[in-house]
Protein backbone atom coordinates (compact mmCIF):
# COMPACT_ATOMS: atom_id res chain seq x y z
CA UNK A 1 0.00 0.00 0.00
CA UNK A 2 1.35 3.39 -1.03
CA UNK A 3 1.66 6.03 1.65
CA UNK A 4 -0.72 8.90 0.98
CA UNK A 5 -0.77 12.45 2.23
CA UNK A 6 -4.17 14.09 2.09
CA UNK A 7 -3.83 17.61 0.71
CA UNK A 8 -7.50 18.62 0.64
CA UNK A 9 -10.92 17.23 1.46
CA UNK A 10 -13.89 19.01 -0.08
CA UNK A 11 -17.51 18.35 0.77
CA UNK A 12 -21.02 19.70 1.06
CA UNK A 13 -23.66 20.11 3.73
CA UNK A 14 -27.27 20.38 2.62
CA UNK A 15 -29.78 22.32 4.71
CA UNK A 16 -33.37 21.69 3.72
CA UNK A 17 -34.22 25.35 3.38
CA UNK A 18 -33.25 28.47 1.49
CA UNK A 19 -30.61 30.65 3.16
CA UNK A 20 -30.79 34.43 3.51
CA UNK A 21 -27.14 35.17 2.74
CA UNK A 22 -27.30 38.88 3.61
CA UNK A 23 -28.68 38.08 7.07
CA UNK A 24 -26.12 35.30 7.57
CA UNK A 25 -23.29 37.67 6.59
CA UNK A 26 -24.40 40.22 9.19
CA UNK A 27 -24.66 37.56 11.88
CA UNK A 28 -21.37 35.89 10.93
CA UNK A 29 -19.53 39.23 11.23
CA UNK A 30 -20.28 39.12 14.97
CA UNK A 31 -19.07 35.55 15.58
CA UNK A 32 -15.62 34.86 17.01
CA UNK A 33 -15.33 31.45 15.37
CA UNK A 34 -15.68 33.02 11.91
CA UNK A 35 -12.53 34.94 10.98
CA UNK A 36 -13.54 36.30 7.58
CA UNK A 37 -16.88 37.05 5.92
CA UNK A 38 -17.25 38.19 2.31
CA UNK A 39 -20.62 38.69 0.70
CA UNK A 40 -20.68 40.72 -2.48
CA UNK A 41 -23.79 39.62 -4.42
CA UNK A 42 -22.86 41.78 -7.41
CA UNK A 43 -19.65 39.75 -7.84
CA UNK A 44 -20.53 36.31 -6.42
CA UNK A 45 -23.78 34.56 -5.65
CA UNK A 46 -22.44 32.93 -2.50
CA UNK A 47 -21.32 33.93 0.99
CA UNK A 48 -17.65 33.20 1.66
CA UNK A 49 -16.36 32.59 5.18
CA UNK A 50 -13.35 31.24 6.99
CA UNK A 51 -13.69 29.36 10.27
CA UNK A 52 -11.09 29.63 13.06
CA UNK A 53 -8.69 28.35 14.20
CA UNK A 54 -7.27 27.15 10.87
CA UNK A 55 -9.22 29.43 8.47
CA UNK A 56 -11.03 26.56 6.75
CA UNK A 57 -13.03 27.90 3.81
CA UNK A 58 -16.80 27.53 4.04
CA UNK A 59 -19.13 28.87 1.34
CA UNK A 60 -22.88 29.22 1.78
CA UNK A 61 -25.37 29.24 -1.11
CA UNK A 62 -28.92 30.58 -1.19
CA UNK A 63 -30.14 27.11 -2.19
CA UNK A 64 -29.33 25.80 1.28
CA UNK A 65 -26.07 24.13 0.39
CA UNK A 66 -22.76 24.79 2.08
CA UNK A 67 -19.33 23.87 0.67
CA UNK A 68 -16.32 23.14 2.88
CA UNK A 69 -12.82 23.12 1.38
CA UNK A 70 -9.29 22.95 2.73
CA UNK A 71 -9.65 20.13 5.24
CA UNK A 72 -6.47 18.07 5.72
CA UNK A 73 -8.22 14.83 6.64
CA UNK A 74 -11.61 13.17 6.74
CA UNK A 75 -11.65 13.72 10.50
CA UNK A 76 -10.99 17.44 9.94
CA UNK A 77 -13.89 17.55 7.47
CA UNK A 78 -16.19 15.83 9.98
CA UNK A 79 -15.11 18.28 12.69
CA UNK A 80 -15.86 21.21 10.37
CA UNK A 81 -19.29 19.77 9.55
CA UNK A 82 -20.04 19.61 13.29
CA UNK A 83 -18.78 23.19 13.82
CA UNK A 84 -20.73 24.64 10.90
CA UNK A 85 -23.87 22.76 11.96
CA UNK A 86 -23.50 24.06 15.53
CA UNK A 87 -23.43 27.64 14.26
CA UNK A 88 -26.30 27.06 11.85
CA UNK A 89 -28.46 25.39 14.55
CA UNK A 90 -28.24 28.63 16.54
CA UNK A 91 -29.35 30.67 13.52
CA UNK A 92 -31.85 28.44 11.71
CA UNK A 93 -34.83 26.49 12.91
CA UNK A 94 -34.30 22.83 11.99
CA UNK A 95 -34.77 19.52 13.78
CA UNK A 96 -33.13 17.24 11.19
CA UNK A 97 -29.50 16.23 10.78
CA UNK A 98 -28.24 18.03 7.66
CA UNK A 99 -26.82 15.70 5.02
CA UNK A 100 -23.05 15.97 4.67
CA UNK A 101 -20.93 14.26 2.05
CA UNK A 102 -17.38 14.36 0.78
CA UNK A 103 -17.25 15.31 -2.90
CA UNK A 104 -13.49 15.16 -3.52
CA UNK A 105 -10.28 14.05 -1.87
CA UNK A 106 -6.95 15.34 -3.17
CA UNK A 107 -4.02 13.19 -2.05
CA UNK A 108 -0.35 13.02 -2.91
CA UNK A 109 2.15 10.20 -2.88
CA UNK A 110 5.84 9.81 -3.68
CA UNK A 111 7.12 6.79 -5.58
CA UNK A 112 10.64 7.61 -4.37
CA UNK A 113 12.44 7.85 -7.69
CA UNK A 114 12.34 10.00 -10.83
CA UNK A 115 10.03 8.96 -13.65
CA UNK A 116 10.86 9.48 -17.32
CA UNK A 117 7.53 10.95 -18.39
CA UNK A 118 8.26 10.75 -22.12
CA UNK A 119 8.95 7.01 -21.85
CA UNK A 120 5.89 6.50 -19.65
CA UNK A 121 3.73 8.35 -22.19
CA UNK A 122 4.98 6.12 -25.02
CA UNK A 123 4.59 2.91 -23.03
CA UNK A 124 1.10 3.66 -21.70
CA UNK A 125 -0.06 5.14 -24.99
CA UNK A 126 -1.37 8.55 -25.93
CA UNK A 127 -4.95 7.30 -25.64
CA UNK A 128 -4.40 6.58 -21.93
CA UNK A 129 -2.53 9.71 -20.88
CA UNK A 130 -2.01 13.35 -21.72
CA UNK A 131 1.45 14.85 -21.60
CA UNK A 132 2.31 18.24 -23.02
CA UNK A 133 5.41 19.43 -21.12
CA UNK A 134 5.35 22.85 -22.77
CA UNK A 135 1.85 23.36 -21.30
CA UNK A 136 2.04 21.56 -17.93
CA UNK A 137 4.92 19.73 -16.21
CA UNK A 138 2.97 16.57 -15.30
CA UNK A 139 1.60 13.59 -17.16
CA UNK A 140 -2.17 13.31 -16.70
CA UNK A 141 -3.90 9.97 -16.44
CA UNK A 142 -7.71 10.00 -16.49
CA UNK A 143 -9.29 7.00 -14.82
CA UNK A 144 -13.00 6.25 -14.93
CA UNK A 145 -13.67 8.39 -11.85
CA UNK A 146 -10.38 10.04 -10.97
CA UNK A 147 -7.34 11.87 -12.34
CA UNK A 148 -3.72 11.14 -11.43
CA UNK A 149 -0.98 13.63 -12.17
CA UNK A 150 2.51 12.12 -12.45
CA UNK A 151 5.50 14.42 -12.01
CA UNK A 152 9.04 13.63 -13.19
CA UNK A 153 10.18 13.78 -9.54
CA UNK A 154 8.15 10.63 -8.81
CA UNK A 155 5.36 12.45 -7.02
CA UNK A 156 1.74 11.63 -7.80
CA UNK A 157 -1.41 13.62 -7.14
CA UNK A 158 -4.80 11.90 -7.21
CA UNK A 159 -8.10 13.76 -7.30
CA UNK A 160 -11.75 13.01 -7.97
CA UNK A 161 -12.48 10.20 -5.52
CA UNK A 162 -14.51 10.47 -2.31
CA UNK A 163 -13.11 7.61 -0.24
CA UNK A 164 -9.54 7.18 1.06
CA UNK A 165 -9.52 3.46 0.33
CA UNK A 166 -10.48 4.13 -3.29
CA UNK A 167 -7.73 6.78 -3.52
CA UNK A 168 -5.20 4.30 -2.12
CA UNK A 169 -6.30 1.59 -4.57
CA UNK A 170 -6.13 3.98 -7.54
CA UNK A 171 -2.64 5.20 -6.58
CA UNK A 172 -1.41 1.65 -5.89
CA UNK A 173 -2.78 0.40 -9.20
CA UNK A 174 -1.33 3.21 -11.25
CA UNK A 175 1.95 3.11 -9.31
CA UNK A 176 2.21 -0.57 -10.26
CA UNK A 177 1.66 0.32 -13.91
CA UNK A 178 4.40 2.93 -13.68
CA UNK A 179 6.83 0.51 -12.04
CA UNK A 180 6.18 -2.06 -14.78
CA UNK A 181 7.16 0.51 -17.41
CA UNK A 182 10.20 2.20 -15.86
Amino acid sequence: MTELEVANVVGMITYQQELDLAALAETFDERDEITDVTYEPADNHWLQTRFAPDDTYVAFYRTGRCSIAGCRSIEHFETMVDRVNAVMRELLDFEYEPAAEISNIVATSDLGSPIPLELLTLELGMDAVEYEPEQFPALMYRGADHVILVFASGKLLCTGLTDLEAVSEAVDDFGGRIQAVV
